[in-house]
């Protein structure tokens, strides 16, 4: 679903609250915009985007938040962790890839961003590969699956990842909290071999 922009004095309500957990002066009630997109995993908490239209060029930062609470995006597990301690998690086979896209999406690892591909023709860095990669890359995607464990009854996603510069195959593990651990299984291209362990994303929870 795309952003949703808020009226007036809806966003005069949020920049309020966002005033309190941020700097004050980074968004002004006048050049500020802010826009919300439900989210499918959560049962009470939507993303808001403020963004600042007068700086150059413009920038945003988004929270997550039910209106009352807002936890600012920082790259860090924390903000998930917080609200996902809050019991508004709600996982599915049908909506966890979409909770693993965005939990990537909003984490840096240790290497650098995470991308799950799942449209090879929209990431970011395609244009940077050459064109035998791009072929190669093409004709080996798979879109993201879900599949349960039998072991732990966790939902595990399998799908292509972008990470520390590889291209890889992985599973993803997702606990009933939240937190991810990332299994890398194979190469999708051919680059410099790369030994990639598990990775878990923890953080705090309060």
């Amino acid at each position: 679903m795309d952003w949703q922009v808020l009226d007036k004095i809806q966003s005069a309500g949020i920049l309020t609250h966002i005033a309190t957990v941020s700097d004050p002066h980074l968004f002004s009630q006048t050049a500020s915009e802010a826009s919300f997109k439900p989210l499918s995993f959560y049962q009470d908490y939507m993303v808001y985007r403020i963004t600042n239209y007068a700086t150059l060029p413009c920038f945003s930062l988004d929270f997550l938040s039910d209106g009352e609470s807002f936890h600012l995006l920082d790259g860090s597990p924390t903000p998930l962790n917080i609200v996902n301690a809050k019991g508004s998690l709600y996982l599915t086979e049908s909506n966890v890839i979409d909770y693993v896209d965005f939990y990537l999406a909003n984490i840096r690892g240790d290497d650098g961003d995470i991308y799950l591909i799942r449209d090879v023709e929209t990431l970011p860095f395609i244009d940077s590969l050459a064109t035998d990669q791009q072929i190669e890359l093409k004709s080996n995607h798979e879109n993201p699956t879900v599949m349960i464990d039998k072991n732990t009854s966790y939902l595990v996603v399998s799908g292509d990842l972008f990470y520390g510069g590889t291209l890889l195959k992985a599973s993803i593990l997702v606990e009933p909290s939240g937190q991810l651990e990332i299994k890398p299984r194979d190469m999708i291209i051919n680059t410099p071999q790369t030994n990639h362990e598990p990775v878990q994303f923890r953080g705090d929870s309060a």
